[in-house]
C-alpha cells in the first residue's frame, strides 16, 4: 500500500502537484528581490562585484531570469482565463499604481534628501531639483520605459532596477495578443515562437561581431525564459513533477557559466548563461512547489514593493558612507529600509489597488467616454445591438 502511495505521489504531473492557492512562489519571488538587492549592495561599497564565478552573469541578473521564469507561469494562466479587457486591467493594477508612486517617492524623499546630501548644483534648490531633474524622472519613466536611471548633477539616488518592468509588461501584452489570437490553445506555436528567439539569441552570442541594441538584447535575454514559464503552463498536465529533472536543470544552468559560447558580461551579447538561462524556470516550480513555506506572501506580498525601492535605499546609504560598516551591517540595514517602504507600497497603494481586479474594465471606459459601446433606440429596437454592449458587467 506504501509502495503505491510513493509510486501516485512520483507519478504527478506538475498541473497535479501545483496548488494556485497553496505554493511558495511569493517567497521564491521575495526572495529573489532580496537577492537583486544584495547583489546591488556589493557593487555599491567597495566590496568588489557582484559576478558569480564567472564573468558571464551577476546574483541580480540571475534573479531576474528566475522573475521572468515564474511570471511565464503564471501569467499564462491569467491570459487563459479572462478576456483581454479583463487580463490587461489586472495586469495593469499589479504593475503601475505602485510603480507610479515608487517614481513620485524616488523623486520627493530619496532624491531630496539626496540633493540635500550631495554637492548639488550652485544656486538650485530643493524647488529647482524638483521642477528640473525631479519632473524630468518621472515624465520619463512613466511609461515604464526607464530612460532615467538617475537624479543626476550630483544627486546619488538612482533606481536601476525598474528597467526590467518595461520589458515584463512586454511579455504581458505578448501573451494577451496570442491568448486573444487563441494561439495559446496552440500550445506547438508557443513552442516555436520561443524557440525562434532562443535561437536568435544564440545567433548573436556566438558571432564574433554579435552586438546588438539594448533593447533587442534584453528581449532575446529575457524573453525565452519568460516563454518557458509559459510553455511549463501548457504542458502542466505532462510534464513530470521530478526532483530529478529540477536538479539536471539547475546543474545544467550552473554549468552555464563555464561554457565557452557569447561573451562577457555586457548587456548587447547574450552570454552562455543568458543562453541556457530558460533552465532556472523548473527547478523555480518545482521549489514553488515543494517548499513548506506557503504562508510567505500568501496574504501581504511585500516581494515587489522590496524590489521596486531596494535601489534608492542602496543609494542614500552609500551617499552617507554606511558602506564603511562592512557588508553585512550594510545589506541589514538596506534590507530592513526596504522592507519598511514595501510594506507602506503594500498597505497603502498594491492592496488598494489589486481590489479593483474585478472591476470590468468596460465601465471604466464607458465611465471615460461616455458614447463608447451604446447603440441607437433603432438599432435596440431591431435587435442589433452590439453584444459588448447588451452584456452585463461580469465580475468573475
Amino acid at each position: 500500500m506504501a509502495d503505491e502511495s510513493v509510486k501516485a505521489a512520483t507519478s504527478l504531473t506538475i498541473g497535479q502537484a501545483f496548488s494556485p492557492r497553496h505554493n511558495s512562489l511569493n517567497f521564491l519571488r521575495l526572495f529573489m528581490a532580496l537577492m537583486v538587492i544584495a547583489s546591488h549592495a556589493l557593487v555599491s561599497g567597495p566590496f568588489g562585484n557582484d559576478q558569480i564565478f564567472s564573468d558571464k552573469t551577476t546574483i541580480g541578473t540571475v534573479a531576474v531570469f528566475g522573475f521572468f521564469g515564474i511570471s511565464g507561469y503564471l501569467i499564462a494562466g491569467s491570459a487563459a482565463h479572462n478576456s483581454l479587457g479583463r487580463y490587461l486591467w489586472q495586469r495593469f493594477l499589479r504593475i503601475f499604481p505602485a510603480f507610479w508612486v515608487c517614481l513620485v517617492v524616488t523623486v520627493v524623499f530619496f532624491g531630496s534628501i539626496g540633493w540635500i546630501s550631495a554637492h548639488h548644483l550652485p544656486h538650485c534648490g530643493i524647488s529647482c531639483y524638483l521642477q528640473h531633474r525631479g519632473l524630468s524622472f518621472v515624465t520619463h519613466n512613466f511609461f515604464l520605459r526607464i530612460t532615467q536611471t538617475s537624479l543626476g548633477h550630483g544627486n546619488p539616488v538612482n533606481n536601476a532596477p525598474l528597467w526590467t518592468l518595461f520589458y515584463e509588461f512586454l511579455c504581458y501584452l505578448l501573451l494577451g495578443g496570442l491568448a486573444v489570437l487563441g494561439l495559446l490553445k496552440r500550445r506547438w506555436v508557443v513552442v516555436a515562437l520561443a524557440m525562434m528567439l532562443w535561437l536568435a539569441e544564440l545567433v548573436v552570442a556566438v558571432r564574433p561581431h554579435g552586438y546588438i541594441s539594448l533593447d533587442e538584447s534584453s528581449i532575446l535575454m529575457l524573453g525565452p525564459v519568460f516563454l518557458t514559464g509559459t510553455l511549463l503552463y501548457l504542458f502542466r498536465d505532462e510534464i513530470r513533477d521530478s526532483r530529478l529533472l529540477a536538479l539536471g536543470c539547475a546543474a545544467g544552468f550552473v554549468a552555464s557559466m563555464w561554457v565557452p559560447i557569447g561573451g562577457q558580461l555586457i548587456f548587447e551579447r547574450p552570454t552562455s548563461v543568458d543562453l541556457l538561462a530558460p533552465l532556472v524556470a523548473y527547478p523555480l516550480l518545482w521549489l514553488g512547489i515543494h517548499l513548506p513555506l506557503q504562508r510567505v506572501g500568501a496574504t501581504n506580498d511585500y516581494s515587489y514593493g522590496v524590489y521596486i525601492y531596494g535601489a534608492p535605499v542602496l543609494s542614500l546609504l552609500e551617499e552617507w558612507r554606511v558602506e564603511y560598516w562592512g557588508y553585512v551591517p550594510f545589506l541589514l540595514i538596506a534590507v530592513g529600509a526596504a522592507f519598511c517602504f514595501a510594506a507602506a507600497s503594500w498597505w497603502l497603494v498594491e492592496r488598494h489597488a489589486l481590489k479593483l481586479k474585478k472591476i470590468d474594465p468596460r465601465l471604466i471606459v464607458r465611465a471615460l467616454f461616455p458614447g463608447w459601446g451604446r447603440t441607437s433606440p433603432a438599432a435596440e429596437e431591431t435587435g442589433l445591438a452590439s453584444p459588448v454592449a447588451g452584456r452585463s458587467a461580469s465580475v468573475s
